[in-house]
């Protein structure tokens, strides 16, 4: 089959970047002389975050966790948005150790770490004639706060529930620990929200693209573009003239690049003894419903055909045939052969990976 007109255009799927927090990153252990013994715990919950906003599903599984000797691991909440791992121990723990959480968020494994710290209590001394009374551990709060810096704690009021903390912001953490003479000490854990975080299989967050428009202009030259005012509407152009199209893809650092293409109309054919005119030109354009720019991976477009013969929009059935000028065939790239033949086609986000150019084809 003859290609008498052809278009391009090319969808674009840009992701956001994942991050990865444990509201609590260590816990220690108050134990006897020898350490700890078995049935002491703590616990921890995992968050994760595409660019700013909280992800609804984060998964982690009991069996995954790899806990040093002596420390068992149990899972509640998998596939929320908060899943809490609370650590328990199942012997006597009397050295500092580590445990590596698989934390999963839309199909990226990520490994957090949560470290282990034991408080030994001192050995009994010899009983004196004045011997001051010890003192032990009566309770402990922990409460969290975001904050704007990672090194001075908020001043503002800290809450028992994990609050949502923007991206380059910081998430903190207060542990109280009340003893029994009523005394306390307060200390403080930060973790700092990424700005891009680790990224999944599409690679480090690059300059994707934030918008493209397409303007026309008709235009008395096919080599040098017309200076004249460039409109959304595709305009009347006479013969011998030329119809200019102008793409502008604004990227997300606000820069831009500009293409142009161009189709000249027909011009009458030369004169032969019946004095038969020239063809009209035809020329295919494509566009799109719902913009060409996808963010993570969710949304669809629909691109739609457009055939012109002689500046004037010729009529296409769903079925995508024009008339006696043939019919509209689609093709992606990388595909000999076409995906479909119709007016219109519906390109989902779930089908882009990063860059889809999809080719419109008039053939006979």
């Amino acid at each position: 089959m003859a290609i008498k007109a052809s278009d391009q255009i090319t969808i674009v799927d840009v992701t956001d970047a994942y991050s990865v927090i444990l509201t609590s990153e260590a816990y220690t252990f108050v134990g006897g002389t020898g350490g700890v013994t078995s049935g002491a715990s703590c616990s921890t919950q995992a968050v994760a975050y595409c660019g700013t906003n909280q992800c609804s599903k984060v998964g982690v599984t009991a069996a995954s966790i790899i806990c040093p000797s002596g420390i068992s691991a149990a899972v509640t909440g998998s596939g929320t948005n908060a899943v809490t791992i609370t650590f328990t121990t199942t012997a006597t723990i009397s050295t500092a150790c580590e445990a590596t959480i698989p934390v999963t968020v839309d199909g990226i494994t990520v490994n957090k770490k949560f470290s282990f710290a034991v408080a030994k209590q001192g050995s009994t001394g010899n009983t004196g004639a004045t011997g001051a009374t010890g003192k032990g551990i009566k309770s402990t709060t922990i409460t969290y706060q975001s904050g704007a810096s990672g090194t001075t704690a908020p001043t503002g009021t800290w809450g028992s529930s994990i609050p949502t903390v923007s991206a380059s912001q910081y998430l903190w953490t207060k542990t109280v620990i009340t003893y029994t003479d009523n005394t306390t000490s307060t200390s403080y854990a930060v973790g700092m929200m990424g700005a891009t975080g680790e990224k999944g299989n599409t690679g480090a967050t690059g300059n994707g693209v934030k918008s493209t428009t397409i303007t026309y202009q008709s235009g008395a030259s096919g080599t040098t573009a017309p200076t004249g005012t460039w409109s959304s509407s595709i305009p009347t152009v006479s013969a011998s003239q030329y119809l200019w199209t102008k793409t502008v893809i604004t990227y997300t650092d606000n820069t831009t690049s500009t293409s142009y293409a161009v189709g000249m109309m027909g011009a009458t054919g030369p004169k032969g003894n019946p004095g038969d005119a020239g063809k009209d030109a035809i020329n295919v354009t494509i566009s799109p419903s719902n913009g060409t720019v996808f963010k993570n991976s969710s949304g669809s477009t629909v691109l739609t055909a457009h055939v012109f013969k002689g500046g004037v929009e010729q009529s296409i059935t769903d079925a995508g045939v024009c008339g006696s000028l043939g019919s509209i065939k689609w093709y992606k790239a990388g595909v000999s052969t076409p995906v479909a033949t119709s007016k219109t086609i519906t390109v989902e986000a779930s089908g882009v990976d990063n860059v889809a150019p999809y080719s419109c084809n008039l053939e006979d």
